[in-house]
């Protein structure tokens, strides 16, 4: 069984987030990048949705880097329960 992120970018609100930001400055890629490529290193499936063609290419180019542990870590201290745009009684215990 695999687990999929339902809407895995938050729809559009991690560009926000100032840790996926400076995490992102380090490896030259975007909040979002970061967002996906933490997720895949937790092998979920991330299938992120987007009708702008730019964002195709992006979502896809996050398998050039990878993230430390610190750096994991420091996404997983990112989460709360209230943080959530869906929460299912199965989901793992993320936050």
């Amino acid at each position: 069984m695999a687990l999929v992120a339902y809407s895995p970018v938050a729809k559009g609100r991690v560009k926000n987030a100032e840790a996926l930001n400076r995490i992102g400055e380090r490896y030259g890629k975007s909040a979002a990048q970061v967002c996906l490529r933490w997720l895949i290193q937790q092998n979920v499936v991330a299938i992120p949705r987007t009708s702008k063609v730019e964002r195709l290419s992006e979502n896809i180019d996050i398998f050039d880097f990878s993230l430390t542990d610190a750096e994991m870590d420091e996404v997983f201290a990112m989460g709360t329960r209230q943080g959530r745009i869906v929460d299912f009684g199965f989901a793992p215990k993320w936050d």
